[in-house]
Order: structure tokens, then sequence, then C-alpha cells
């Protein structure tokens, strides 16, 4: 069954790479619900998933506490990117409680600034991301060495190792949220400021948080971290491939209007520069300040 939905628009940016990044193509009521399942349906799952994320964050830092290893905790990519996951389900609940409790309208992400709306853009694309790289690496590298766990601590790895990328894809499959592809740039800049973390927690401490980062490995080492780089360049894409399949066979199923032009046209279409009364190429969004706002909580609210 469709379900119609405005889809207002963030105000177009002034600022050229924010526009060209595509944060301000973000439309939050994409964030808030879904092409198959009522919202407040959606809300419930991500309330679950919210609260398991809780219990396994704190736990994990428990457990880190207690072998005396919590000095670097933070240098584990897994670690950050649990954080992460956590972080997006928790604003994300936010953002949903508010949307539904006030009938329907936004204000949770129009009245907050605008800033906190580009954040919040760029730490989806990294959840997105990092948690299908993490299970990756550790279930094909590094599963396999170290002691063997008790079963507490089997099930927070396997939770920060696998129930991570699960939560993560149930959320992708139910929301409606856009990946814009030059966020990839930002990806891969987070990756080696991850790995500038990784020299100085050796640095500090003499421990490589991964073996495979070793510069002593030589060659086999500057392999890795070119590799590395691959990957998570293959990932983007692929998980960029998956919002625009759910996309299609939405469109197929008739649960979402069809698109007059591919998604990535439309990102080039908006990273241009315009005047603030011309139209997107297919919503028809003014992105002129105070009365698109002001007309689209009057609908909402009559």
């Amino acid at each position: 069954m469709r379900r119609d939905y405005q889809d207002q628009q963030l105000n177009k940016s002034n600022w050229a790479w924010i526009r060209w990044f595509g944060f301000d193509q973000f439309q939050p009521e994409r964030a808030v619900t879904s092409y198959w399942i009522p919202t407040e349906a959606f809300l419930g799952i991500r309330i679950l998933t919210a609260l398991y994320s809780t219990i396994i964050q704190w736990t994990s830092i428990a457990e880190s506490a207690i072998d005396h290893t919590f000095n670097i905790y933070f240098g584990y990519f897994t670690h950050l990117t649990f954080i992460g996951l956590h972080a997006y389900l928790v604003t994300a609940v936010y953002h949903h409680v508010r949307y539904i409790w006030s009938g329907r309208k936004l204000d949770s992400f129009f009245k907050q600034p605008t800033f906190l709306n580009y954040l919040y853009v760029y730490l989806y694309h990294t959840v997105i991301t990092f948690n299908i790289v993490t299970p990756i690496v550790y279930w094909a590298v590094l599963s396999s060495s170290g002691d063997q766990p008790n079963a507490e601590r089997l099930w927070v790895n396997v939770s920060v190792h696998g129930v991570s990328l699960g939560m993560m894809l149930l959320d992708v499959i139910f929301n409606r949220m856009k990946v814009y592809t030059n966020v990839m740039l930002l990806i891969i800049i987070n990756v080696v400021i991850y790995m500038c973390l990784t020299f100085l927690v050796f640095y500090c401490t003499g421990i490589w948080v991964y073996p495979f980062l070793n510069w002593d490995l030589g060659l086999y080492g500057a392999m890795v971290y070119l590799l590395a780089g691959l990957v998570f360049i293959v990932i983007y894409f692929i998980i960029l491939g998956i919002h625009d399949l759910r996309d299609y066979i939405a469109q197929l199923l008739h649960c979402a209007p069809k698109e007059k032009i591919s998604p990535r046209s439309t990102e080039i279409w908006n990273i241009l520069p315009r005047h603030s009364n011309e139209n997107g190429p297919h919503n028809g969004t003014n992105n002129d300040n105070g009365g698109e706002l002001q007309m689209a909580s009057a609908e909402r609210s009559s």
C-alpha cells in the first residue's frame, strides 16, 4: 500500500561544499517513515534495537574496564563502529518519537540547528558502511586468533561483529533514507583519521590494536593499507546499491511514486547552484526560508 509523504527538503545551503556532499538534500520525513510498514511499527522495531544496543554497549565497556584495557578501548574500530550504530539508533528513536507524538510534524529536525541534520546524515552514512566492513574483517581475519571466550564474551563478540550488521540492515530496509555518492570521500577521510589514531595508540602503548596494521610487515603491510581503502569504497557502493534497489522495488510494488530520473541524476541536479525560487527535478520543493515550513506545518495540523 502506497503511503503519501510530503518529503520536505532542508533549505539549500549557501556553502558549496555542503551542496557537493548532498547534505542539504536530506528530507527528514524519510528518516522516520517506511515504504513497507506504518511508522508506529517502525518505531517499535527501532526501540527494540536501541535497547539491545544499549545493553551491549555498556556490557562491552564494563568488560574492558574489568580487563584493565579501557585505556585502548576507543582505539578499536569495532568499538567505535558500534558506538556510532548505538548513537544513530538512539537519535533515530528520539526523532521518531517526536514525529509521532507531534502528529506527524518534523519540528525535531527543522527547529534544531541545521548542522545537526547534516551530522545525522553523515552518521547514517558511516553506520551503513562500517557495520558491513567490521563483520567481514572480524570473521575473515581476526576471529580465529586469541583465547576462546566465555559465554558472556562470546555473546558480546557476536553482537558487535554480527548482530550489529543485522540491526543496521533492518533499519536500512524499513527506512526511506537516501545515500549520497560524494559522501564516500568523507568515509575515506574518516578511515585515514582512524589509522592515524592506531598510530597514536601504538606510540603511547606499544600495542597494535590490529596486528595487520603493523609497520614491520613491510610490503604486506602496505598492501593491507591499500586493500583497506578499496574495501571501504566497494562496500560503500554496495550499500548505495541496496538503497537504490529498495526504492526501486517500492516503486514496482506501487509503495512509492515512480521517479522520473535516476537518484544519481537527482544528486547532480541538486549540487548545482540555483536561485532560491527554483524547484527540484521531481519533488517541486521550494527552498526559500520560512514560508514553505509554515505551509507544511499548517497542512499537517489541519
